[in-house]
Parts: structure tokens; sequence; C-alpha cells
């Protein structure tokens, strides 16, 4: 099939740019012989439905730089084109892949529909180098098969300033699922949604405080309900996305500078929870001590009781009365009573 009139060539242009994107990169190159084959299975041919010769490839290849912004060169040595600024680079697309592998947020059959989506997207030979699976140790799969659908509705409710409602459960020793608020649905104000671990969580407004809910255990979440968000003074004064304190595990709590003594060896741990820009000032030749903000929560004192003698809570005292307690409370549960 002859085709020469504007919108053709046009045509033919945007199928020779997103061939490239989909086979050439920095380590892939196509050959001339690639592009006529590629033309031709498109049934884009020359005359007398021969190939299209070189001289016209030579011009789409020139016209597809300038009109894409693509970045052609030819390389003498594998004899064919390559694309050097691919929308995605080679790692950056195992990235995706590995990071949609190991997402506990995401089902085992949603992560194999995206990933095979991701390598779709790319041509036979960059396939090659994307097949692969991400091994996480320790990951625990979600059970809620159409949350990554639903969850693009708060997207939606947060983007147009809407309420959502949905139906909230806890998991039973029998695995079976038990549902908060008495089993009817929540109906909250949605202002973010942050990833912890693994997890993905949305941060609302209940109407009478700020709550997390773990995305995956939420279930028939609404379309957004046209009813304006409660709670943004609120909101807009704890200015999470500038907000300091840790939250552990996404349990909040009242919010303190706290202190701690630490031992050496723990500052791989104290730094990978806190960050690099954590202040260490040295206490001693085998301590060190360090302020911050922390959402006080009994798992910020699991967190510290892990490290036994290691670790230690020095301030401000309600903090250290708090982890008191919660020691003297796992305590008393190993006490001897007399019956062991």
């Amino acid at each position: 099939m002859n085709r020469n009139n504007g919108r053709q060539i046009g045509e033919r242009l945007i199928l020779l740019r997103d061939y490239l994107i989909s086979n050439a990169d920095k380590t892939h190159t196509v050959s001339m012989k690639d592009i006529q084959r590629h033309y031709a299975n498109h049934e884009i041919t020359g005359k007398e439905e021969k190939p299209l010769n070189h001289k016209t490839i030579y011009r789409d290849l020139d016209a597809v730089g300038e009109v894409f912004g693509l970045n052609i060169q030819y390389d003498e040595h594998k004899k064919g084109y390559s694309l050097l600024n691919a929308p995605f680079e080679a790692y950056e697309l195992r990235l995706i892949i590995d990071s949609i592998q190991a997402s506990r947020f995401i089902t085992q059959q949603e992560a194999r529909k995206l990933t095979e989506k991701v390598k779709a997207t790319f041509g036979s030979r960059k396939q090659k180098d994307l097949n692969r699976q991400a091994y996480v140790y320790d990951r625990i799969r979600s059970m809620n098969d159409s949350v990554v659908k639903e969850a693009d509705r708060i997207h939606q409710a947060i983007a147009s300033d809407c309420k959502i409602a949905f139906h909230y459960f806890h998991l039973t020793p029998s695995k079976q699922k038990s549902y908060s608020n008495d089993g009817t649905q929540y109906r909250v104000s949605p202002f973010a949604l942050y990833w912890n671990s693994g997890n993905l969580y949305l941060y609302a407004y209940d109407g009478a405080k700020f709550r997390y809910f773990r995305v995956d255990r939420m279930e028939r979440i609404t379309r957004p309900i046209p009813e304006p968000r409660e709670g943004k003074d609120l909101f807009n004064a704890k200015s999470l996305t500038s907000q300091k304190a840790k939250v552990f595990q996404m349990y909040s709590g009242p919010g303190y500078d706290v202190k701690l003594r630490f031992a050496n060896e723990l500052t791989d741990q104290v730094i990978d929870q806190f960050g690099r820009e954590t202040m260490l000032f040295p206490d001693g030749s085998s301590h060190f001590t360090f302020t911050v903000p922390v959402e006080v929560s009994p798992n910020f004192y699991a967190w510290v009781a892990t490290f036994g003698s290691r670790s230690q809570i020095i301030g401000p005292p309600e903090v250290v009365e708090g982890m008191r307690n919660f020691l003297k409370e796992h305590l008393n549960m190993y006490k001897d009573d007399g019956n062991t």
C-alpha cells in the first residue's frame, strides 16, 4: 500500500517513533532492515509494494528526531540505530517491575498483570531484559483483589475535594473478615495516601479526628461523594508534607521531642529509621544520644525495646513513664504465678 500524502506520512512517523521507543536504547539498536520489516508488517511499503527505500527511511529518522525530540544515533559497530534519550533506561524499567513485584499492597494476580503491561509496552528485545521476577523476603500479599482499581477513587476524591465511603475490616484468627464500625460504612474526608513498610495507607478525617486506614483493608470504596471535605484547617495546620514527627507503623499518637541513648553499633538502625540528617552526639566511648520528634505509640516503645539494654529513652519524663508502663504491662504477662 503506497502512502504518500501528509496524513499518511504523519502516521508513518508516529509508527517509527513508537517502534524506536519500544526497541532502541543505549544498549539495543534497530537496523535498517528492522525498520523496513516493521513498516511492511503495518502495510507501509514503497512502489510496487516493495519495502520503503533507504533514502525515505533516512528522511523519516531525521523527521522523527526533529519533531519528537528523539536523539537517534547510528552505531557503526552494531550497524543499527540507537535511541540515546529513551523515556526509560533499562534499569529504570527493572526498578518499576521490581517495585510492582515487591509491593505488599498489590495482589500477586494484579502484580503479574501490571508487569506484563509494562513489558508489553516494549519490544521483544527489551522484554528479554525485563523477563524477571523479584523475590522479596517476608512479603505477604494483599488479599483484596479490587484494591488497586478502587484506590484510584481515593485520588479522585482528594483531587475533587470530595468525601468517600467504604467498609473496613480486620482478620480474625480464623482468617475471616471482621468489619469495623459495626459493619457500616465509614464516611470520611480523604487527604493523603502514604506508603509504609510496603503497605498503602489513607490519611482521612472521620468527622472527629484524623485516622489512618490501610487501603488493602478497605472494601467497596465509593466514587467521590459530592460533599466538601471536613478537617481542612486541621490538616493544613498539621502540614503533613513537612511534618517531621516519626510515625511508627502508621500508629499515630501525641507528638514529643524524644531524647534517646543508643549503643554505637545501632547507628545504622537509627539512620534507617530517622534519616541521615539526624544529629548524633557522642556519649562516652560506646554510646551516642539524639533527639527526634516522634508520635509516641506502643509501636514506638516496641521499636526501642527491640534493642534491649543497648537503647534507652532519656526524656521527656512522660515518654519515659510511658516506656516504663509498656514494659511493666508485658512483664506482668510473663510473671511466674506458680502454675508453671
